[in-house]
């Protein structure tokens, strides 16, 4: 697996966990829970919703408990562990992927309304939401795009050229530039250094959107032009201290490009609350989700394997197989019934350790560092605790002379 789908799915599972760490503080929160009780979603920001077409709440994730979007988390993810373009089967698989973004921007709000989200980490929403617009969309978007942003001059827009044509591509630059003057004013050009900024960034932008080389341009350039104009050209927030909810707004509907795009699961009603039987049957498969409901009633199990998932694949990264997850979730620990996040995580972490012990399964740095040390630092004893029950049985099974 190449390093950025690896990048692309670890973001997921930061998403997933930011989600139902938001769903267990809000059934924390409450005196009296029900079993089909769900937590409200509904964004605030302006700038998100004037950019949004789902609006505040989503509709069909809204209409299910927590335990069902749990559920249905967990399918989304073991499909794109395995796929990451793979086709969601219902509005509300497809609802549900996209309440990950709406839950974020719901927290990141909080955040800057110095409501944490992490008892640890004020900036542990806004972290997740730039991360995830990096490694999911696009860094531009982020940091500013080096010819759609920023007010380049003739040498900066010259540094971005490809390496291997820069010569040539410099001689068509300025032959562009001095034609598309004389197009506009029909007269003879002045020095290109006389030229106004505003008008040579319009002529730069066009050079290069109209170019067949723009994703070959200079990426070490890019950083510089990054780094010298900085956030002050960036309509997004450019790092997880800044402020103001426009611009967080503007973050996450740049990270709506990777995720909920397609909004086509608001445009009819699910079956859920049709009562004529003609209807229903005249509705796409899309549209019927009651018939799925039923296996995503026990809160236990769905959070059980979706946090085993979460766990397991952050720890072993390119080594995740599906088929893991069946004997991970064998080992023997506590006959406790856990239906708490923190727990869950402490299980599956325990469990991952054992298991990645005692097959000889390597770590994988980048999930491993974030999830026990920057995320749940409490885990790393329980899997370590875990390598060592694993690498004990491991040794056991040889003088046994067992495989």
């Amino acid at each position: 697996m190449p390093e950025y789908l690896l990048l692309k799915r670890v973001s997921i599972c930061k998403l997933m966990l930011l989600a139902l760490i938001w769903i267990q503080s809000d059934e924390d929160s409450q005196n009296q829970l029900t079993s089909d009780y769900s937590s409200s979603l509904r964004v605030e920001n302006l700038t998100w919703l004037g950019e949004t077409s789902v609006g505040e709440d989503v509709e069909h994730f809204c209409d299910v408990s927590n335990t069902t979007r749990i559920g249905v988390w967990g399918e989304i993810l073991e499909l794109k562990l395995v796929d990451l373009i793979a086709d969601l089967p219902t509005c509300l698989h497809d609802a549900s992927w996209f309440a990950l973004l709406t839950i974020t921007m719901m927290l990141v709000d909080k955040e800057l309304d110095r409501v944490c989200v992490h008892p640890q980490d004020e900036y542990f929403a806004r972290t997740i939401a730039l991360e995830s617009l990096a490694d999911l969309g696009d860094s531009y978007l982020a940091k500013g795009h080096p010819y759609l942003d920023f007010p380049l001059s003739l040498e900066d827009a010259k540094s971005l050229l490809p390496a291997n044509r820069k010569q040539e591509l410099e001689i068509e630059l300025e032959k562009f530039i001095v034609d598309t003057y004389e197009d506009d004013f029909d007269d003879q050009s002045p020095e290109i250094s006389e030229f106004s900024p505003i008008y040579l960034q319009e002529i730069l932008k066009e050079f290069f959107i109209e170019s067949d080389w723009q994703g070959d341009i200079n990426q070490e350039a890019v950083a510089q032009l990054q780094q010298k104009y900085g956030s002050q050209y960036s309509e997004g927030a450019f790092s997880p201290e800044t402020e103001g909810h426009e611009r967080w707004g503007k973050t996450l509907v740049f990270l709506k490009q990777f995720i909920g795009l397609d909004s086509s699961f608001i445009e009819s009603q699910s079956d859920l609350f049709l009562d004529d039987e003609s209807q229903v049957a005249d509705l796409p498969d899309y549209f019927c989700i009651e018939s799925h409901l039923e296996r995503w009633q026990d809160r236990t199990v769905v959070l059980s394997r979706l946090v085993h998932t979460l766990v397991y694949f952050m720890l072993v990264g390119r080594n995740y197989h599906p088929s893991h997850l069946q004997d991970l979730m064998a080992i023997p620990t506590s006959s406790r019934t856990i239906s708490s996040l923190q727990a869950c995580l402490g299980v599956a972490a325990y469990r991952s350790g054992y298991y990645m012990a005692a097959s000889n399964i390597p770590e994988s740095e980048v999930g491993r560092n974030w999830l026990l040390e920057k995320a749940f630092p409490d885990l790393l004893n329980f899997y370590q605790t875990g390598q060592l029950s694993g690498r004990v049985s491991a040794s056991q099974t040889l003088l046994t002379g067992g495989f």
